[in-house]
């Protein structure tokens, strides 16, 4: 008799849990008729997407020329200051996919020009219609592809490359001793001359790292800079028939470091691990609101 009773209890109980399994499906499983799956298809959720964000700044710094000569010429980097500017760059999620990316556009106050440099040996220096060194002015903007790598919620690496153009506005000239009581000479020493080319562009980019205490961000970044437009026609010094000289040309090669503020116009949100399960936990509070 006690064994059929404890079989009957187990049947009992296995069918007991069985009913609440069944239950527990049709509860958690189960969605009303009224929800289809045209319905599910239309319901959109707002989730922020990771370094989608706009930012602002200026900086200021430094730069250096050098220059790419023919013939060639013994040159010297030539130091200037100071370059100011602002950007703006815009942060996205390329295909949903890629969080690093971005561009950037701005202007600046940036420098070019050159200095010869003696002959150890000789003693002679080139000169470029008397003067040694040139000092350029020249207000430029840009627009640059932006990319970054987070290491950590404060700190970042930077990349960014891209084209720019400007205008040579201003010149001054450093004439050599055998000039500087020369008339002829001392009258373009701060005037472009006939055969100057005033139109600057080329590729520019650049490398450097960040801090990010939201909203703001401080770069430091070192920037390269080569023109694709000679200081001067290169057929300017032709004298005679026999003597074109088209292969004459200067194009200006340059460096810079700069240091910049900028400020997150809009909420950024980073790709790191941590940062990623805080955004995650964030989007389930919020639909749990709802």
């Amino acid at each position: 008799m006690k064994r059929v009773i404890c079989i009957l209890s187990a049947l009992l109980l296995f069918g007991g849990l069985a009913r609440a399994q069944v239950n527990l499906e049709e509860e958690f499983f189960s969605l009303p008729d009224s929800v289809t799956n045209s319905y599910l298809d239309s319901v959109k959720i707002n989730i922020a997407k990771p370094n989608d964000y706009w930012m602002i700044g200026v900086y200021g710094g430094a730069s250096a020329q050098y220059g790419f000569y023919n013939p060639d010429r013994m040159v010297r980097w030539h130091l200037q200051y100071p370059v100011y500017g602002f950007s703006v760059v815009r942060h996205f999620t390329m295909f949903g996919i890629f969080p690093n990316m971005g561009m950037e556009f701005g202007a600046q106050m940036n420098y070019e020009g050159y200095e010869f440099k003696s002959n150890g040996e000789t003693g002679y220096r080139y000169t470029e219609s008397g003067a040694y060194a040139a000092k350029i002015s020249v207000p430029e903007a840009f627009f640059l592809s932006h990319f970054h790598i987070d290491i950590g919620e404060h700190f970042k690496f930077v990349a960014k490359l891209g084209l720019y153009g400007g205008y040579r506005l201003k010149i001054h000239r450093l004439l050599d001793t055998p000039y500087v009581e020369d008339e002829e000479f001392l009258k373009y020493v701060d005037a472009f001359r006939s055969y100057d080319r005033r139109l600057t562009y080329g590729v520019m980019g650049g490398f450097g790292v960040a801090l990010m205490f939201n909203p703001f961000e401080f770069h430091l970044t070192l920037n390269g800079k080569w023109g694709w437009n000679s200081f001067w026609e290169p057929q300017y010094n032709n004298i005679g028939e026999y003597t074109p000289y088209y292969y004459r040309f200067a194009y200006p090669l340059d460096a810079g470091l700069t240091f910049g503020v900028y400020y997150q116009l809009t909420p950024r949100y980073g790709h790191t691990k941590a940062q990623l399960r805080r955004l995650a936990k964030r989007m389930v509070a919020d639909q749990k609101n709802q």
